[in-house]
């Protein structure tokens, strides 16, 4: 089947991005702060201390750390699904529609979304594969030479170089795929080859689109990291604080910019959905 989509203007696309993240940004407070309070009520109940008190001297996993590390799952990887879907419901279908009276459907949609999560599962797996070689590479590389940057940059640019392709192109791959994903939030359905063909004139534009939004709100995010770490001691990537309780209160209250980059991938993947023709291709399956 053709489908006939006009080349998507990059500039246009941001801008539309943007300028929904800013008209929904109370509600993006909302939500960003329901993506973090599960992981943060758990900090606060001591359920993660078993995983956040792991270093590299300990010879054995402290005791309780297989369950601490499945809550720590459930509380971050898990529960970002139903929250990204909340977004795109935001993104798509306006405030009014973001919440419903009934939370079965929002429960069957998210166990969709991972099941149809289930390809890039296996991309990522390739991916990590990949990746662990060439950390592999380079610890042994640093053990016959000395250090890292001692045994040449030009086989470290060409591991850094390495990451960045792979992830450009599952980068690439999802949002080709991104379209069935999107359906899937507000109640539709859209097959992956259908998303694939309607996306297929835009793939590079949809890929800068993503990079260009994306990238000046990781710098945020990034910025807003090295300043806990540097004034309040607080490195939330190596789990460690002055207090175990501020990593959770930091998380709680940063939430809403901590969660910009992922709420700008939804407004993305929105404004590509529309773009595409997606929201009339299919009638609802409610």
């Amino acid at each position: 089947m053709n489908f006939e989509c006009t080349e998507l203007s990059i500039n246009s696309s941001i801008r539309q991005a943007y300028g929904c993240l800013w008209h929904y940004k109370f509600q993006h407070v909302m939500i960003s702060i329901l993506a973090a309070l599960p992981f943060c009520l758990a900090g606060f109940s001591g359920a993660l201390d078993p995983v956040f008190s792991v270093t590299s001297t300990m010879v054995n996993m402290p005791e309780g750390f297989n369950l601490s590390f499945a809550i720590l799952v459930l509380t971050t990887f898990i529960w970002a699904i139903p929250v990204i879907i909340l977004w795109h419901r935001l993104y798509l279908l306006g405030p009014e529609h973001l919440i419903r009276k009934k939370v079965w459907p929002l429960i069957t949609r998210t166990l969709k979304v991972i099941s149809h999560s289930l390809i890039f599962f296996g991309m990522g797996l390739v991916a990590a594969v990949g990746i662990t070689w060439g950390i592999l590479y380079l610890r042994v590389m640093s053990d016959s030479e000395g250090t890292i940057t001692e045994m040449g940059q030009m086989e470290y640019a060409l591991y850094i170089f390495g990451i960045l392709i792979i992830f450009s192109f599952l980068l690439l791959i999802a949002l080709r795929l991104s379209m069935a994903f999107s359906s899937l939030t507000i109640g539709k359905s859209l097959r992956f080859t259908t998303s694939w063909d309607m996306t297929r004139k835009n793939t590079f534009r949809m890929l800068a689109a993503t990079l260009t939004g994306g990238l000046p709100l990781i710098g945020i995010v990034a910025l807003l990291l090295w300043a806990a770490k540097y004034y309040f001691q607080i490195d939330l990537l190596a789990g460690t604080a002055p207090e175990p309780e501020a990593i959770y209160i930091f998380v709680l209250i940063c939430s809403p910019i901590l969660t910009l980059p992922m709420a700008i991938l939804c407004s993305l993947a929105s404004t590509f959905y529309r773009h595409c023709g997606c929201a009339e291709f299919r009638e609802s399956l409610r």
